[in-house]
């Protein structure tokens, strides 16, 4: 009954819907047995739907075929049943006959006494087949039909009478008879539809015409084939897609090398030009990187900048002068302290003396250091006298001090100025004027070879000029 009543769906298909919904139609009716125990659960029916498409969606047909013809029975044809005759079947273990040709027939009788089985008898004589014996899943139908005790089946007949009164044998139609079944219990549930959700409406009107099998075979179904069940894009699409993306970025790739290249080319020649007015690029290539016997300018650089560098002197004409200057102010500052000291002759004289006593003191300490008489009978003790007069001349002192330390800053310089000269005798060994001002090796540099550097030789011009 479930597949006949998808027969009479799909003819609704036959002039409406698109073509790939018909193909899904046909494609359920083909696999039918596969499809019929599976349900929502986990996607059962709907993930076996997209394996039976993907393997089988090109051979199948988008056309709706029509439902086979059945035996040309109209339905206007029967006015009343007359009789039933029946058995074996069922719960009718030998044929019974039931007078049908009142209008209203009453079956009663206790549990177990066919009433069910009359019922069946009827259905399988108007319809051709037992829904029950569907609901159950019997591969064969005459295995449900069978009488237990004779395990045999003989189909029921039912007589009615036409239109024109005459007495005819019903052939069965399940078209035209399918809706003449009406159960108490559906009539029941059916009479409260007002108070039921629109869901439970649909379920109660399709139970009260025997369509609730097929309702549950319906309901079966997904709502829809998503992205769960199915590659709604495609394994090729989508890495036609990359493909198509990865050819978009390497024809980019390729365009802004093109411009690379047009700009390398452009600075190639201006660098060649650079180079040498009307080279090219590849001669200046050859030219520099060299060629056959041709070492080539790079090379040849190269080879030069391996040879070793001379050792750097360090000097120069500004820290030569600094050191002339310093000399000069040095010397000069010396004459003047000498100057003064020469003026001040008789109080160095003095101060010697104040000194010469103040050293003897400890070896002498209660006797004058002259006429040996005791410090007890003299009119000035010398001692005492000789620290005061040592204080009043300290100025003498300090300027001796300055006078030494002026010594050894002249030293100091006038060395510094003997190995810049060295240094030039060393760079230029031959015919050097400064050759025999060269001291370093002998006696230290003194005031008297610094002035022998500003005396003029024979050439006009002085050591000093030489060495500057």
């Amino acid at each position: 009954m479930i597949l006949a009543e998808y027969r009479r769906f799909l003819q609704t298909l036959a002039n409406a819907g698109s073509q790939d919904l018909r193909k899904v139609a046909n494609l359920v009716l083909e696999h039918w047995n596969d499809l019929l125990p599976l349900t929502t659960a986990q996607g059962q029916r709907v993930k076996k739907l997209v394996e039976l498409a993907q393997a089988n969606w090109e051979t199948t047909i988008a056309n709706i075929q029509p439902i086979p013809v059945q035996a040309s029975v109209t339905i206007n044809a029967i006015c009343q049943l007359k009789s039933l005759r029946v058995g074996p079947f069922r719960g009718f273990a030998k044929p019974e006959d039931f007078d049908l040709a009142s209008s209203l027939v009453l079956i009663y009788g206790p549990n177990g006494t066919g009433k069910s089985s009359f019922c069946e008898a009827l259905e399988c004589g108007l319809l051709g087949s037992v829904a029950e014996a569907e609901s159950k899943r019997f591969r064969e139908q005459n295995d449900y039909l069978k009488n237990a005790h004779t395990n045999t089946f003989t189909a029921p007949e039912i007589m009615a009478t036409d239109s024109q009164g005459r007495e005819v044998a019903v052939q069965a139609n399940e078209a035209a008879y399918r809706f003449c079944f009406v159960e108490k219990n559906r009539i029941d549930s059916f009479s409260r539809i007002a108070a039921q959700t629109p869901a439970k409406q649909t379920e109660l009107i399709s139970t009260l015409f025997g369509l609730d099998s097929f309702n549950e075979f319906v309901r079966n179904f997904s709502a829809e084939i998503d992205g769960r069940y199915i590659d709604l894009i495609g394994v090729k699409a989508t890495t036609l897609a990359q493909k198509r993306q990865s050819l978009a970025g390497s024809e980019q790739q390729r365009k802004t090398n093109t411009e690379e290249l047009g700009k390398l080319d452009a600075e190639e020649i201006a660098l060649a030009n650079q180079y040498r007015e009307g080279c090219t690029f590849a001669q200046m290539v050859m030219e520099l990187r060299g060629y056959d016997e041709n070492a080539g300018h790079i090379k040849t650089i190269e080879t030069e900048l391996q040879q070793p560098l001379g050792a750097k002197s360090k000097l120069s004409i500004a820290n030569l002068q600094a050191l002339q200057q310093s000399i000069r102010n040095d010397l000069a500052n010396i004459s003047a302290k000498q100057q003064a000291l020469a003026e001040a002759g008789h109080q160095v004289s003095f101060k010697q003396l104040y000194e010469a006593v103040s050293q003897v003191q400890s070896s002498s300490p209660a006797n004058c250091p002259a006429c040996k008489t005791s410090l007890q009978q003299v009119a000035v003790n010398p001692y005492t006298h000789a620290s005061n007069e040592l204080k009043k001349l300290q100025h003498l002192a300090q300027l001796q001090q300055e006078m030494q330390l002026l010594n050894n800053t002249i030293n100091q310089s006038l060395n510094s100025l003997s190995q810049v000269v060295t240094t030039c005798t060393a760079h230029f060994a031959s015919n050097n004027a400064l050759s025999a001002y060269d001291i370093s090796s002998s006696s230290p540099a003194n005031v008297g070879w610094w002035d022998s550097l500003h005396r003029t030789l024979n050439d006009g011009f002085t050591s000093w000029q030489h060495l500057a």
